[in-house]
């Protein structure tokens, strides 16, 4: 029999997600991705021909982060909409980001950054114009993806170099 589960706020449900990312070859990279307690699955990334050697065998990791976003999106729409009994269809989250890259690998100057995310929503329903507002404005605060860019996540780093602790300052 397991421990009993700490007492839980009603509708409180804790979530951890993981992935372990390794290099298959070059660029072509795989990660072992799931929740804790149910099926792992691998997913594969490349970069495209931009990079020397790359072979865009595979969607691109960044590909895979805004496709996330937007899943997210509308699984949360979906969920809604099933709870709510709300008739909705040829629903659709369009997620566009952009990201701009400066300086130099070589000058140790080379910096990535995230400039903006664009969402767009498209639900047709013969509901009240109301409820569908609503899912589309619960859907947003319900993703989880969406609220860790818009909130201030923190974010805890761990490094190890042949298999010791290393110290490292990011920033």
């Amino acid at each position: 029999m397991s421990q009993p589960e700490e007492k839980k706020a009603h509708g409180e449900r804790h979530i951890e997600v993981f992935a372990e990312a390794s290099t298959i070859s070059g660029w072509r990279k795989q990660a072992l991705a799931g929740q804790r307690d149910t099926r792992a699955f691998t997913l594969v990334a490349d970069e495209g021909p931009y990079m020397p050697g790359g072979e865009g065998t595979a969607p691109t990791p960044l590909t895979y982060f805004v496709a996330g976003m937007a899943l997210c999106v509308l699984s949360q729409v979906s969920n809604i909409a099933m709870r709510k009994k709300l008739s909705i269809r040829n629903e659709r989250v369009i997620v566009t980001a952009h990201f701009l890259e400066t300086g130099s690998i070589l000058a140790g100057t080379k910096n990535g950054e995230a400039q903006r995310f664009e969402v767009a929503m498209h639900i047709e329903s013969d509901e009240p114009a109301e409820a569908i507002t609503d899912l589309m404005r619960m859907a947003h605060r319900m993703c989880f993806a969406e609220a860790s860019i818009t909130n201030s996540v923190p974010l805890t780093f761990t490094h190890a170099l042949n298999n010791k602790p290393l110290e490292l300052e990011i920033g």
